[in-house]
Formats: C-alpha cells, sequence, structure tokens
C-alpha cells in the first residue's frame, strides 16, 4: 500500500516534467528549423576563417560546409540545402561568377571580394549583395538580412514553371544554357568533353561552355560516328585527335586517359587493333 501511494504521488509530478520536457523539445525543434544553412566558398583560408566566425556570431545561420574552389562548392551544393551562399569572385579553374552562370538552381548569393570591379557584372546576375574586403560584422549582418528577407519572401511565392532544357541538340549543333542564355555550339567545333559530376565543361577551340548536364545524358545526345566516351569523364571528338601515346589521347594541349573499359572500343573505333 505505501508502494502505491508513492507512485500516485509522483504522478503529477511526472506529468509536469514530461510536459515541460516536451514544450523544450519543440522550442528546439523550432530553433532548429529557422537556421539558415550557410555555404563559404574562399580559395584563401583566412578568408574561410573570418567569415565562419562571423557566422558562428548569429544564431539563426549554421555553417553547412567550407570550400576553396568552385568544383568543391559544385559538389557541396549538389549534397546539401543550402540557404546562403559566400561567394569569392577571383579563384583558379572556375572563377566565382562562371560558377553563378552555370549554377541551374542558386541559393541567396553574397559576393566576397577584394575588387570592386565586379559589381555590376554581380547583380546582373541577381546576387543579393557585394561585399569588399576587408568588411566588417556591422556589414556582413547587413547582407545576411537581406538574404534572409529574400529567403523568406521566396517562400511564399509559387513554384517557377519548369525551366527549359540546358541543352537542344540539332543535326549539326546544339545550344548550351549558359549565362541565362542559350548559346549555339557547332558539334564539327568541340574538342572534347570533360565531367564535373552532375556538370560539364564543352571545350572548343576558342572556348569552354560550362553547363548542367550529366555525362550519361551527353553521351547518348552526341553523334557516335563523331564523337566516342572514352574515359567516366571524357567525350572526345575523334577528328581532333593529334595523337595517341599509349593509354593518352592528345586533343590540342590536352592529355586525355584512356579508361580501361573504354580502351578496345575506342582502338576498334580508330582502326588501331
Amino acid at each position: 500500500m505505501c508502494t502505491r501511494l508513492a507512485l500516485r504521488d509522483l504522478a503529477k509530478p511526472l506529468r509536469d516534467f514530461a510536459g515541460y520536457l516536451l514544450r523544450v523539445l519543440m522550442l528546439n525543434n523550432y530553433f532548429l528549423i529557422m537556421k539558415y544553412n550557410c555555404l563559404i566558398v574562399d580559395d584563401e583560408r583566412p578568408a574561410l576563417k573570418l567569415l565562419a566566425a562571423y557566422i558562428a556570431k548569429l544564431p539563426h545561420l549554421q555553417l553547412t560546409a567550407s570550400c576553396e574552389n568552385a568544383m568543391q562548392a559544385i559538389a557541396a551544393l549538389q549534397e546539401y540545402k543550402i540557404d546562403l551562399l559566400f561567394l569569392d569572385i577571383q579563384m583558379p579553374d572556375l572563377t566565382g561568377l562562371e560558377l553563378l552562370k552555370v549554377l541551374k538552381e542558386k541559393p541567396q548569393v553574397v559576393l566576397t571580394t577584394a575588387y570592386r570591379d565586379y559589381a555590376v557584372e554581380g547583380f546582373a546576375l541577381d546576387v543579393t549583395d557585394y561585399l569588399v574586403k576587408p568588411f566588417s560584422f556591422e556589414r556582413f549582418v547587413q547582407a545576411v538580412n537581406k538574404g534572409t528577407e529574400q529567403i523568406n519572401q521566396k517562400t511564399s511565392k509559387p513554384s517557377p514553371a519548369k525551366a527549359a532544357p540546358d541543352i537542344a541538340v540539332e543535326s549539326d549543333h546544339f545550344f548550351v544554357r549558359t549565362n541565362h542564355k542559350m548559346e549555339k555550339v557547332e558539334l564539327k567545333e568541340i574538342l572534347y568533353v570533360e565531367s564535373m559530376r552532375e556538370y560539364i565543361s564543352i571545350y572548343t577551340k576558342d572556348r569552354r561552355y560550362v553547363t548542367h548536364q550529366t555525362m550519361n545524358k551527353m553521351a547518348g545526345e552526341l553523334l557516335a560516328d563523331k564523337f566516342m566516351r572514352v574515359h567516366r569523364s571524357y567525350i572526345v571528338g575523334l577528328s581532333h585527335i593529334n595523337a595517341i601515346n599509349g593509354n593518352m589521347i592528345v586533343i590540342a594541349d590536352k592529355n586525355i586517359p584512356i579508361g580501361a573499359s573504354y580502351r578496345k572500343a575506342f582502338f576498334e573505333q580508330v582502326k588501331l587493333l
């Protein structure tokens, strides 16, 4: 009897405590939902550390990833849902502005650079803000506020209509979506195509086109008698091959590896077996 009375006496406090825990969990979940995921892209370590420190000061921001180049950024954007992208401009291989031109879906973008000269081009790409290094924490907060306001406004708008395909192929040419427009590329001018995960680089003699496309789809759309996949990351224009050196194909000044699983079919195609 004594035991039963003790349990009965504890029932109400236990219920009250359980209710308190539930409210705490709901409150924590609310704040977790309200956090904005951030990605920093900069090839300079001090800049990465400074932005990370600024982000850590704001409780509604969460640093999801830091990248030192555009290729790493593309991978991070594919893996995570990013709300705010803090992007340097001058970086090796692919600049920040070039990265923006090929992104199919962009988060809110804040450009962070030591150069004032790119502001016009940056805002033409619909960036949220433009921070010139060195910038203060107060200026950083202003940019963040602009970005979060834009995010909150977009969540109340209906989804846009489905976009046109990034590559439209015809018999002797195709159109590539770059910088919000479709550009014509002659098939005969393509030297080779290089994979960058969900993006590809199309190289001609005069320039490079970067667009959102998979390698498998690109390989299926190019003419089989003019182009050939020789590696999981490369498609070559057969008429542009200058030399074959062992397991390497030379096109212009580029050495392209021949993958083991593609070797036999390639040499049969070029009639060297």
